[in-house]
């Protein structure tokens, strides 16, 4: 996929997941969220060529190097990424319940992957 296929395919799942809400549905957005994060993280990671449109890293401690190591602009992004993975194995793979934390970062992680997004694949 390319960078604007990632970045499409980011903004289909990040409308879906408006359309749920806290808490009923936190394990759905937790879930979702790392999707999305999934799809903006490779299209950074094309941008940057960091990889090829044909590889792709399924989430931040699957990446063959560490966030610092990525180029400078999109380490903010990655390591919302990073945050949101670990909101995920705390939700959605543990028996966690519903608390507010969840509800407060969510929104922030993906804004701060979506805007560099933004300001790197439109700049």
């Amino acid at each position: 996929m390319t960078d604007a296929d990632h970045i499409m395919q980011a903004r289909y799942i990040f409308a879906s997941l408006k359309k749920l809400s806290m808490p009923e549905d936190y394990l759905a957005i937790a879930d979702g969220a790392m999707i999305v994060g999934y799809h903006l993280g490779n299209a950074l990671l094309h941008k940057h060529g960091v990889l090829a449109e044909t590889e792709h890293a399924n989430t931040p401690s699957k990446l063959d190097r560490p966030i610092n190591a990525l180029p400078a602009p999109i380490q903010a992004a990655y390591e919302a990424f990073a945050e949101l993975e670990k909101l995920r194995f705390d939700y959605v793979r543990s028996a966690s319940k519903y608390d507010a934390r969840l509800a407060s970062v969510v929104w922030l992680h993906l804004e701060t992957m979506q805007r560099a997004c933004r300001d790197e694949l439109t700049g």
